[in-house]
């Protein structure tokens, strides 16, 4: 990009990240909401199944321990959606939007039916983890029925990310929340045993889960099946490539998978060792990460829409426009961050004491959430660079990075500081602070690399 000091240049500037700022926000709030529905469905069900019983609370729980890392890895397979159909949108190639589409929908439906293979060995897997049997035997039965959904609910993903590419999330999130509604109607019917049917507990809740997403998958594809520019997309057209020809669109999946079970057992691990503190540790560090968890919806909406951005310019060959756009995701993303750490700063005491009437866990609940304003920024930003980097065509270099910075640094650290220094919960905040910093600069440093380089050869090898 020229000097901001020459006057066209600077028009171009200004033009172009109004653009940017303006397609970031009317892409992301969807996401966000659809996001955030899901967080929202998983505690509706855990609050059912906790009113009915404990024990089938403990059920649900350690039934989905295992289920999670399976879905997350077959949903980082299927990234790539979004990257290619993004990509296609801005070369105006738009059938090529609709082959992605295609080529991804029997993908996504037979890494299902291999996750739901494995959750054929729940009990098997929970035992070897060192569960009693009782839990090992309707865990494992939980982790079967959420199988059953699997390839559901990868197909609604692949669609939910062909739609971001195609810049029209809405469909997905209105969706979402009417999926919503019904999951609290079948919840009370099937969690309590109402209108005739007998009392499941957790497994009510597991078959409800599974059942929405067939339906939500089978609603999905009628939506792009019939929508008034499905022609203009190809979306009914067979892609005539072979295997071969796609071999990016899957290359990025696999760097997904890789970074996001990378990080998932990274934080699985810090959990335990929260876990190792004792009780009141422990519930004060789950609290905390929830809201984070919370907070972080509005980074996977940015992200999404970031990753559309750059990936539109990329498509375009405009590599000036590409940076802007990756630029703009973070600036957006920061400013979103920082208006939720500053909630966080300033009421942390009214947050913790929203999920616990315990005051030794508030005491300690109130200073990290404080402490973990800072973090949510930081590990915001680095998601929304992860989908930058991506859109500009970095494959393997986002799952290189996540990997060593929460695999090899993370945990390591995590351990030092929480377990030997004696920190305590605070320490493993800090380790995840250092984890995110160190992400965020080597992302953004990586980014910063790609995007002056020409776009011959498109695809990143490393």
């Amino acid at each position: 990009m020229e000097s901001l000091q020459d006057p066209e240049t600077a028009q171009w500037f200004r033009l172009r990240l109004r653009r940017h700022v303006s397609e970031v926000l009317r892409l992301s709030w969807p996401v966000i909401i659809s996001r955030a529905s899901l967080m929202t469905m998983a505690l509706v069900d855990t609050i059912m199944v906790g009113q009915y019983a404990t024990s089938e609370l403990a059920y649900l729980s350690i039934g989905i321990m295992p289920f999670m890392p399976v879905f997350l890895i077959m949903l980082g397979m299927v990234m790539g959606t979004v990257v290619v159909t993004s990509r296609a949108l801005g070369a105006n190639q738009f059938t090529e939007c609709g082959a992605a589409l295609r080529r991804s929908l029997p993908y996504a439906f037979a890494l299902g039916l291999f996750g739901f293979g494995v959750s054929f060995f729940g009990e098997e897997l929970l035992l070897l983890s060192g569960q009693t049997d009782d839990l090992a035997y309707h865990g494992g039965r939980i982790m079967f029925i959420l199988g059953l959904g699997l390839p559901a609910y990868l197909v609604t993903v692949t669609c939910s990310l062909f739609l971001e590419g195609i810049k029209r999330p809405k469909p997905a999130m209105v969706a979402m929340l009417v999926a919503n509604i019904v999951n609290v109607g079948l919840n009370w019917v099937l969690i309590y045993g109402h209108l005739g049917m007998p009392a499941l507990g957790a497994e009510g809740s597991a078959i409800t889960s599974s059942s929405l997403r067939w339906m939500l998958a089978a609603t999905i594809l009628i939506y792009i099946w019939t929508m008034a520019d499905q022609e203009k997309f190809g979306v009914r057209l067979a892609p005539a490539q072979g295997w071969r020809v796609w071999a990016e669109q899957r290359r990025i999946g696999y760097s997904a998978a890789v970074s996001i079970g990378g990080e998932s057992v990274s934080f699985a691990v810090i959990g335990l060792f929260a876990g190792w503190l004792g009780t009141v540790p422990l519930a004060a560090y789950s609290i905390t990460h929830n809201l984070i968890s919370m907070a972080f919806m509005v980074s996977l909406g940015v992200g999404s829409a970031t990753v559309v951005r750059v990936g539109i310019a990329r498509g375009r060959g405009d590599r000036a426009d590409m940076r802007l756009a990756g630029w703009t995701g973070l600036g957006v993303n920061s400013v979103f961050m920082g208006m939720i750490c500053l909630i966080f700063v300033s009421v942390p005491t009214a947050l913790a004491s929203a999920y616990s009437g315990d005051a030794a866990v508030i005491a300690i609940a109130m200073s990290l959430i404080a402490f973990c304003g800072i973090i949510i920024i930081v590990d915001g930003g680095q998601s929304v660079m992860v989908s930058a980097l991506r859109g500009s065509g970095g494959i393997w270099s986002p799952a290189i990075i996540q990997s060593f910075t929460y695999v090899a640094v993370l945990i390591p650290l995590g351990w030092y500081l929480g377990i030997h220094r004696g920190i305590g919960a605070l320490g493993l905040y800090q380790a995840i602070l250092t984890a995110s910093v160190l992400s965020l600069s080597l992302l953004s440093a990586r980014f910063y690399w790609v995007g002056r380089q020409a776009l011959a050869g498109e695809v990143e090898n490393v």
